[in-house]
């Protein structure tokens, strides 16, 4: 095994008859150990490795499809299956899988899409991948993911088919769809409802992606509501900073329902739409219902910089300070040192939380990154890693439980192999 000799930048993982992991608190431990500046990194002795358990052992890396309890693996090739997770791991869906031959319509160009999917008891779900590799007929686009969904109540029967065309959001698990299309799978027809008489051109020549867009969380959070998420009214550098909230319709220009909002959070419920507004020293959670608007909670500083969000909770990095966008609940986790972290996830019951640093390269180029598993009232020691290799910063953290948390991890020394690994608080 080709073995990585790190120097480390922040912190450092020290080898004494194998490797040693320090549990420290980031910038609250009374004493730093010294930090060595030469070690062997070995990925079999990593303390992280033996923390972690290997979901995919043949080299998968698990994805939520969005329903309950249910998984897709897909490559680039357009392989896809579908996958149950239950006490022993996770196992091929009982479900048949199914075929759909799809055509998108991108710009100039026809992009051609195989559909796998599926019907569960609860919805149905499909996946598909273009990429040129197997099909250099297509111009312009090297990639395209397409994502089969039941169509949100308001939308009414039948299904959506959402597309996305950046490559490197593969493995993001709340993708941000570049187009949105009304799907008719008994005829496996594709159309455009929305208007693309005035659409931009991008400074590729082909169209903008931010005139129809669509999150996976913006799809769940709709309710009884036919709304979709553009940017296309402000630059191209702002899109997904800066979002209006459009009715979902074939109108030359589709009504906008809520305008400028701060980045991609919205939730529709029967209380009203609830999103971020900015303010002149910061942002705030607003809720609206008719024509009445009320301020949820507010916050000072950057949302782009200084915080991180969690479905419908935000971190304050320099504090810890963690609120609820619906409700304007507060807690602060205690014992750790967040500022700088990258990634925030939060588990479905709240009381346990992910924070993830991309690093910095060591000597080799190679990230020495951290993650910080802890409990957000601070009733048990946090687990601190620091190491090369411990997570895919192109995917995300993904709860199955309110107590383990799947992410995608180097199985090999090289980084050149990955796959799923669990981490499960004790």
């Amino acid at each position: 095994m080709n073995k990585i000799k790190i120097i480390a930048i922040i912190l450092a993982v020290t080898t004494v008859a194998g490797a040693v992991l320090f549990f420290v608190t980031r910038g609250n431990s009374p004493e730093v150990p010294d930090i060595p500046q030469d070690e062997v990194f070995s990925l079999e002795t990593s303390p992280y490795t033996a923390e972690v358990s290997v979901a995919g052992a043949n080299g998968e890396i698990f994805m939520p499809t969005g329903i309950y309890g249910y998984y897709y693996t897909a490559d680039l090739s357009g392989k896809v299956d579908f996958f149950t997770l239950s006490d022993t791991g996770f196992a091929p869906a009982s479900e048949e899988k199914k075929t759909a031959k799809v055509s998108l319509s991108a710009s100039t160009q026809s992009i051609p899409v195989t559909v796998n999917y599926i019907k569960t008891d609860i919805g149905t779900v499909g996946i598909g991948v273009f990429s040129s590799k197997g099909d250099s007929s297509v111009k312009y686009y090297d990639y395209a993911f397409a994502k089969l969904i039941d169509r949100p109540s308001g939308y009414g029967q039948g299904y959506l088919l959402l597309a996305d065309y950046t490559k490197e959001d593969f493995y993001k698990t709340n993708k941000l769809y570049d187009e949105i299309f009304e799907y008719d799978l008994k005829a496996s027809s594709v159309s455009v409802r929305l208007s693309q008489n005035t659409r931009l051109i991008d400074s590729d020549a082909n169209y903008r992606k931010d005139w129809d867009m669509m999150t996976d969380e913006f799809a769940a959070n709709l309710g009884d509501a036919k709304y979709f998420m553009s940017s296309r009214y402000y630059t191209e550098a702002e899109t997904g900073i800066r979002t209006d909230i459009m009715v979902y319709s074939g109108n030359y220009r589709p009504t906008v329902a809520v305008k400028d909002i701060v980045g991609l959070w919205f939730v529709n419920d029967p209380n009203g739409m609830h999103y971020l507004k900015k303010t002149d020293s910061g942002f705030k959670s607003v809720c609206k219902k008719d024509k009445d608007t009320k301020d949820v909670v507010t916050f000072e500083g950057d949302f782009f910089e200084d915080y991180l969000r969690s479905g419908n909770n935000v971190v304050n990095k320099k504090t810890g300070e963690i609120t609820n966008l619906m409700t304007g609940e507060k807690m602060t986790v205690r014992g750790v040192n967040i500022a700088g972290a990258d990634i925030f996830s939060l588990s479905p019951d709240g009381k346990k939380a992910v924070f993830a640093f991309y690093g910095e390269k060591n000597s080799n180029g190679v990230p020495v990154q951290e993650v910080i598993y802890c409990t957000t009232d601070g009733s048990a020691d946090p687990a601190v890693f620091v190491e090369p290799l411990l997570f895919s910063e192109s995917s995300s953290f993904v709860w199955i439980n309110s107590f383990a948390v799947m992410s995608a991890r180097a199985t090999d020394s090289s980084g050149s192999e990955v796959s799923s690994v669990l981490y499960t608080f004790r």
